[in-house]
Order: C-alpha cells, then sequence, then structure tokens
C-alpha cells in the first residue's frame, strides 16, 4: 500500500477477500506501474491528484466566538460548494441556530451558531443577497452570485418569519458542475432510444412528470441541451431560471406584472418558435395554450407533479383539458424519481438483509451491494445521485383509453403490455446492477406503490 496506515482501506479488502491483511508500505509510482502490470489499468497523476483533493472527510464546521459574522458566513458556503450540496438550511431555535446542508437529497446537521450569533448572522446573508434588512415580519427572496476558485456559484436565498428568527434556506446553482449531457442521467439504453425518438419529433408534447426534487429540471435541460442547433428556435419559461443555456432564449415568470406561465406562452407563439419548454403546466389555462401550441407544430417539453406516467394523463384531463386534446397531442410521458449512488471506493456486498429483499420480491441469491463509508463519501456510502424512469409512449391504443377516460389503472396495464418498465422495475434494475442500495430501492419502492 502506497498508505499502510489507511485502517478503512484496510478494512474494506478484509471485507471483499475475508482474510487477514498485514500491509507493507510502497512507493506510490511503483504501486501503480505494478497495477498497471496486473490489471491493465492506472490512472493519470491529475485523476489521482483529483481524488486526494475530494478525499478531505467533511466534518462539522467549528466556530469561535471571536470570528466574525463575516467569515462564519462565507465558510459555510464554501464548505456548502466543497461538499456539492445542493442547498443550506439555517434554522433558528431558542438557544442556536441550526446550519444543514442537503448533499445527494439527505440532509446533514453541519454547525449551530449561539443564539447572540443570530441576528448578526441572517442580517449578513441578507446584505449579501440584497434584501431588507429591517423587514423581518414577512418572507424575502434574494440572490447571491459568487466565484469559487474559478467556479460560477449562483445562490437563490429565501428567507421565512419563525418563532425564533428568521429561517434562511441557500439554493446553491454550481454553473460548473452541471451535467447538461442527455447520457448521463440515468435512463437505460432502450429507454434512451424512445425518449430520443420523442424529442426529435417536429411536434406534440412530451411530459417529464414526478414530485418536486426527483430531477425533472435538469432532464428538461439535458433535452434542450441535446435539441439545441443553428437552425432551430427554442423558448423557455421557467419559474425561475436556474441555469443559462448559449443559444436558448429563457424567460422568468413574474406574476407581479402580470408575467404568468399563459401569458408568457401567448406571447412565445408570436416569436417564432420550433420547441417550447414550458417549467410547468400549473392551471387549466397552460395546458391549454401548451396543448394547442403542440396541434399547430410545436414541440411543447413540461412538467407535471405526479406519482407516475399514466396518472399524467388523468391530471390533464381532471384540470378541465377535453380528452381528445390530451390524446392528440401527447406523445411521451416520462415519470422519474432519484436514488443515492453508492460510494465506488468503500463498496462492499450486503448479505445482512435476506428478509427485506423477499419482500420486494427479490431472490435471496441475488447478491446487493452498500458503501461502508470513507473519506470519499463523508463516511455516508453514497457519492452522487442517479435517476430511475418509466418512460411510457403514447400508442393508439392508449390514445383510444383516453379518448374513453380510461382510469390510470387501465392504461397503466395497457402501458406494461406493450412493454413498460416501471419505476419499480427500474429501481431493482439499478439495484441488482450494484448501482444504488437496498435501503435507497426500499424508500422509493415505499412512495412510488
Amino acid at each position: 500500500m502506497a498508505y499502510p496506515h489507511d485502517t478503512e482501506m484496510i478494512q474494506a479488502v478484509q471485507l471483499h477477500t475475508g482474510v487477514c491483511v498485514r500491509p507493507t508500505g510502497i512507493g506510490k509510482d511503483y504501486l501503480l506501474k505494478l497495477i498497471a502490470t496486473h490489471y491493465d489499468f492506472v490512472k493519470s497523476d491529475d485523476e489521482i491528484a483529483a481524488e486526494e483533493r475530494e478525499e478531505r472527510v467533511p466534518q462539522r464546521l467549528s466556530y469561535s466566538r471571536a470570528d466574525s459574522t463575516i467569515s462564519i458566513v462565507n465558510d459555510i458556503i464554501h464548505e456548502a460548494i466543497r461538499l456539492r450540496a445542493s442547498d443550506i438550511h439555517m434554522e433558528p431555535f431558542e438557544r442556536e441556530m441550526c446550519v444543514r446542508f442537503r448533499v445527494d437529497g439527505i440532509l446533514q446537521e453541519m454547525m449551530n451558531i449561539p443564539a447572540e450569533k443570530i441576528p448578526e448572522t441572517t442580517s449578513r446573508i441578507k446584505v449579501m443577497s440584497h434584501m431588507d434588512i429591517a423587514e423581518k415580519r414577512r418572507s424575502q427572496d434574494g440572490r447571491i452570485s459568487i466565484n469559487e476558485q474559478g467556479r460560477e456559484v449562483d445562490i437563490r436565498v429565501s428567507s421565512l418569519p419563525t418563532d425564533f428568527g428568521e429561517k434562511i434556506v441557500l439554493r446553491l446553482l454550481d454553473k460548473s458542475s452541471f451535467d447538461f449531457n442527455l447520457e448521463n442521467i440515468g435512463m437505460e439504453p432502450g429507454k434512451l432510444m424512445l425518449f430520443k425518438k420523442a424529442i426529435q419529433m417536429p411536434n406534440g408534447i412530451v411530459l417529464i412528470t414526478g414530485p418536486t426534487g426527483s430531477g425533472k429540471t435538469t432532464t428538461l435541460y439535458g433535452v434542450i441541451n441535446y435539441l439545441r442547433k443553428p437552425g432551430i428556435n427554442i423558448s423557455t419559461i421557467e419559474d425561475p431560471i436556474e441555469y443559462n443555456i448559449t443559444g436558448v432564449s429563457q424567460t422568468q415568470v413574474n406574476p407581479g406584472i402580470n408575467l404568468t406561465f399563459a401569458n408568457l406562452l401567448r406571447t412565445m407563439l408570436r416569436q417564432d418558435p420550433n420547441i417550447i419548454m414550458v417549467g410547468e403546466m400549473r392551471d387549466q389555462e397552460t395546458a391549454e395554450i401548451a396543448i394547442r401550441s403542440s396541434l399547430t407544430g410545436h414541440l411543447v417539453l413540461s412538467t407535471l407533479h405526479t406519482n407516475d406516467a399514466p396518472s399524467a394523463i388523468t391530471r390533464l384531463i381532471d384540470m378541465g383539458i377535453e380528452p381528445y386534446l390530451v390524446a392528440s397531442s401527447v406523445t411521451m410521458i416520462v415519470a422519474q424519481r432519484l436514488v443515492r449512488k453508492i460510494c465506488t471506493r468503500c463498496k462492499c456486498e450486503d448479505n445482512t438483509k435476506v428478509d427485506i429483499k423477499k419482500s420486494i420480491g427479490l431472490s435471496p441469491d441475488i447478491p446487493v451491494y452498500k458503501g461502508l463509508g470513507c473519506s470519499a463519501c463523508g463516511h455516508t456510502g453514497y457519492r452522487g445521485r442517479t435517476g430511475i424512469f418509466e418512460v411510457m409512449p403514447i400508442s393508439e391504443e392508449i390514445r383510444r383509453q383516453i379518448n374513453n377516460r380510461a382510469y390510470a389503472s387501465d392504461i397503466r396495464s395497457q402501458a406494461v403490455k406493450e412493454g413498460l418498465i416501471t419505476l419499480r422495475d427500474s429501481a431493482l434494475s439499478k439495484l441488482t446492477d450494484g448501482i444504488t442500495s437496498l435501503e435507497e430501492v426500499v424508500r422509493e419502492i415505499s412512495v412510488i406503490s
């Protein structure tokens, strides 16, 4: 070993091999040559350096009463960016303010700020985000733009009055780390082929469904990046605009001046678009305009909040859209969720949960995996997330069922007959492929079911 005192690595090797390990030190360069000789695999110096930089263990942030409020806030933001956090939650209580980071969808407590420092900390963040520091009775929204070691990071700030002060939530949008590649969202090759076929049609509606935080916007941005070309006019209506895409006209909703989804969509149709992305179909008016736009030669991309793909059909009809309009305009519905990926550094087989495997219909003989927890993943056993998908093309038989106002369960049965791979099956596939863990699949299956 290049690092014979790495007890975590020693334990991982012992778990994988079932034998006792006696470590012996060896030079890194010589070790890499041996690996290349015996396994035909070697990492570049840049890859090794990048991994070593990432191996800093995330710890609770320390606080000293001598520290200035400015340095405390800066440290919190910098550490959140380093740990790839998507959100920072700053929640005031009677004696302290709890600071938590959301990493890979899970909140982790990082530090506590004493009560006497809460007003200063809140005011500092409000000043940075150009909010009114004197207004404490109403919720406010703001924005911060920072440059972190050459990386442009946008931070959306939201304040909310509570019993013990203002709760602050910061949403971190790291432009450099955002992956616009449709190939990397986690969709299986067969589903991706069907999906690409639908989004390359000249007209129709493609809907992405799922709860808040399920990655719908990421998928839509991936679609836009895949489709954008100099000869195509792509326009979006968003609330808010999360990332700017070169060559795409993006407009943000502003109800205060009557820039609603519906009004913007009407105006956008006079701008000669080929492809329109509507951030969300929130009401009947927006849905009707979007549907009629698709029937007049536009490809429309949008989202809905439903649990699965077939439910999107009944949701549109419940909103007041005529079934014949839904049947003639919608070409594909994709439902999705996010699951955490097992850390590849500390991944090992999990033989401890036979009963749980049986409960979800998985044979006890099929191997599943888990992460032990190491410095690379912050001792969580997970690093990054991937999507699970349910891709449902609208066939002629399903169109007939929509016209007859069929129940979502009947549409689902027909889609399964036609080869639909459900969210549950997609999650189980990620499990048996060793991408995610049993706990993650059980959590998502319980929500889906």
